[in-house]
């Protein structure tokens, strides 16, 4: 049976999304020659060409302004910010025009896009990259929020995200602890934002952290795999 890492699945379902709808389009900073700076994009350039995955300035003010103005245009555009800390650069786009204009328009205007951004400690990056900024989203009306824990649900959130209007961000698994599932590769697969694997906690289980904010990832795959048993 095929195995699928965490970081493969985001290849395998923006490849997905790609595949099923020629409107959808890629865009951020190196996930194009370079195949993203955590190689979660390999091959997709190859694939779908320069044309619809494309590599920008560093500027996520561009970046999204950009995904803004082509979801508004009818394409369904996937666009990557490198790190979620970086929301706080262009986050008046996110808060103020993305979540706000099909309300503001009443409805003549809708963006279907998605942001895709690698979320929280784990890889330990520095105090500007590793910040789980979630919640910034989830108080903002206009946007869904979503934190796929594995591959399988990476690939169907991010195809419910594409295929609806919903921002992804995720937590990125650890180098040393790479998730991995079987049987996923080359499955067409959507999930339900409301039903993902582990939507039920077992009472006697919490997760736990170091002094430093990093996961104790061993224990979280396994209390993560308990919820999943306990569905």
């Amino acid at each position: 049976m095929a195995e699928l890492t965490y970081r493969d699945a985001v290849a395998a379902g923006i490849a997905q999304e790609m595949e099923r709808d020629e409107r959808v389009v890629f865009l951020g900073e190196d996930v194009a020659d370079a195949g993203g700076v955590f190689k979660a994009t390999v091959g997709l350039l190859d694939k779908f060409g320069p044309k619809r995955v494309r590599d920008c300035p560093i500027s996520e003010q561009a970046i999204l302004g950009a995904a803004m103005g082509a979801a508004m245009t009818g394409l369904r555009p996937i666009a990557e910010i490198m790190f979620s800390d970086f929301l706080a650069v262009c986050w008046d786009i996110v808060a103020n025009e993305i979540a706000k204009s099909r309300y503001m328009t009443n409805g003549q205007i809708s963006l279907p896009l998605v942001i895709r951004t690698a979320n929280g400690a784990g890889s330990r990056f520095g105090a500007q990259h590793s910040q789980a900024v979630e919640n910034w989203a989830m108080m903002i009306p206009g946007i869904k929020v979503v934190a796929p824990a594995f591959p399988a649900d990476v690939k169907g959130l991010l195809a419910a995200a594409v295929r609806f209007r919903l921002v992804d961000a995720r937590h990125r698994p650890g180098p040393r602890h790479p998730r991995r599932e079987l049987g996923m590769r080359g499955a067409d697969r959507v999930v339900d934002e409301g039903a993902v694997a582990g939507a039920r906690r077992p009472k006697d289980e919490a997760l736990g952290f170091d002094a430093v904010g990093d996961v104790d990832q061993d224990r979280f795959h396994r209390i993560l795999r308990s919820w999943r048993r306990a569905r």
